[in-house]
């Protein structure tokens, strides 16, 4: 028979065969949140405690329950996954498994990394980060471009640069884009920052912003679908950009939409302006 184990904080659920359960075990790890819950089997069913378990260590990823011999003991019999950024702990887990853990996580589970991401350790970590992901869509996205242009233009490319037009462009590309998305990362941070402060949102300093920033540049490979990849990349990176700094300053949705929304507002109202003076000094 299959019981089914419910996380009280994320309500993610699942059933496990109840001989997998040993014998005593009170302790449970969400795989999803990552979060420590109490649950004891009775003849009614199973009960749930409201009371958590941060470990020092930080949670372990793991489905099945944690048994006493490991709660005495407090360490699991599997190696626990560090907490905060894999990225930031790829000494620990391995290069390529902190990339594509951390590029997953911020794809498609940036509430759990940006809420478990540490503050106050510097930007260096983040910036490699984003420059690694940023270059590499920059430069896909330039190369879809360069790709689909009419012949016309390719001619006169060539005519004015000669045989060596492509890769005297892409390496002039690759000195300049990364000095781009560095520079890039550093305005829109320092924009979204300040505009985080008008609202009162910015409460965990600019570090905690560029980080959000930065890490949210792995959106930027979707540059390698054609034509319409770099669109996609840019419209989810907006997204789960709100989400981040949602959780990583821990500020309300609401906060994070109005700030973004300040700078369309003064757009708007400098075209009406302008238009206003038009009209009036056509007039006279």
């Amino acid at each position: 028979m299959k019981i089914e184990l419910v996380c009280p904080y994320c309500h993610f659920s699942k059933k496990v065969p109840e001989e997998k359960i040993p014998d005593g075990a009170r302790l449970a790890i969400c795989p999803n949140c990552r979060r420590r819950f109490e649950f004891s089997i009775t003849k009614e069913g199973i009960g749930f405690s409201s009371k958590e378990y941060r470990p020092e260590e930080g949670c372990q990823t793991r489905e099945e329950p944690v048994t006493r011999e490991e709660e005495k003991s407090g360490k699991p019999s599997e190696e626990p996954l560090p907490p905060g950024v894999p990225w930031e702990n790829r000494s620990e887990i391995g290069l390529w498994q902190a990339i594509y853990q951390t590029f997953r996580m911020v794809l498609f589970s940036p509430e759990t990394l940006f809420g478990s991401m540490k503050n106050k350790t510097g930007i260096w970590e983040p910036l490699a980060f984003g420059l690694l992901f940023g270059s590499a869509g920059a430069m896909f996205g330039f190369f879809w471009q360069f790709l689909f242009l009419s012949g016309d233009k390719v001619s006169f490319v060539q005519s004015f640069f000669g045989q060596f037009t492509v890769c005297f462009i892409f390496l002039i590309m690759l000195i300049i884009v990364p000095f781009i998305i560095i520079i890039s990362m550093f305005i829109v941070s320092g924009i979204l920052h300040l505009l985080l402060l008008i609202v009162g949102g910015g409460t965990n300093g600019f570090e905690t912003t560029f980080r959000v920033v930065a890490y949210t540049q792995a959106a930027q490979i979707w540059g390698l679908i054609p034509v319409f990849g770099s669109f996609v990349g840019g419209i989810w990176q907006l997204i789960i950009q709100i989400i981040g700094l949602k959780e990583a300053h821990k500020t309300s949705y609401l906060r994070i939409i109005i700030a973004l929304l300040i700078p369309v507002a003064i757009m708007i109202l400098v075209v009406a302006a302008l238009i206003l003076f038009a009209i009036y000094f056509s007039q006279q």
